[in-house]
């Protein structure tokens, strides 16, 4: 049993004695009257002993994530903000709420999405034979001259790129810079 689910059995047990709980929880006496008080000092407020819950902690960990993730990740918001909103829907008793915390949360969700990324990427070339792909190269002049590269079954754009000549050399320098575009193409049209 770890130490979340000890305190959780603690909690549940407010009205038994200090001795019942530590039996039943298989602690210490003193451990017990150690987090009763942390417990009675976390629920300051109405909402916080919902927190305490099984179904409330699930809920502090969804809002944690999904807060850091629509704000920060998506939305650019850096720590800061993030912990201040954390402090007006007060929850910063039952959650680390400090910015070098949010930061680690942060950078945790970072590398969990490029984890997925990849697994799916994986996943779509292990069921990816043989892709052919026609593409459409053409020269487009504004102030500038641009090179333009197409895959016209699909009308998705690996590049437009300013270049200052229009050699195969330079065509095909900036076609293999694009093996990653024509990767992910490859990726969007195999799960469509």
């Amino acid at each position: 049993m770890g130490l979340r689910e000890k305190i959780l059995k603690i909690f549940r047990s407010k009205k038994d004695t200090v001795r019942a709980t530590a039996e039943n929880a298989g602690l210490p006496k003193s451990t017990v009257f150690h987090h009763q008080k942390r417990i009675d000092a976390r629920n300051q407020y109405e909402e916080s002993s919902f927190w305490e819950t099984d179904v409330g902690y699930g809920f502090l960990i969804r809002l944690v994530v999904a807060s850091i993730y629509t704000f920060s990740i998506k939305g650019g918001l850096g720590a800061g903000r993030i912990k201040e909103f954390f402090e007006l829907i007060r929850i910063g008793t039952h959650v680390g709420i400090s910015d070098s915390s949010i930061l680690l949360i942060i950078k945790e969700i970072e590398d969990l999405i490029l984890d997925y990324k990849k697994a799916k990427e994986l996943k779509i070339r292990s069921k990816v034979k043989e892709l052919k792909l026609i593409l459409g190269v053409d020269e487009t002049w504004f102030e500038k001259m641009y090179l333009v590269c197409q895959e016209l079954s699909s009308g998705y754009i690996l590049f437009e790129e300013v270049s200052k000549d229009r050699s195969a050399d330079t065509w095909h320098e900036h076609i293999k810079k694009t093996e990653c575009s024509i990767t992910f193409m490859a990726n969007r049209l195999y799960s469509e």
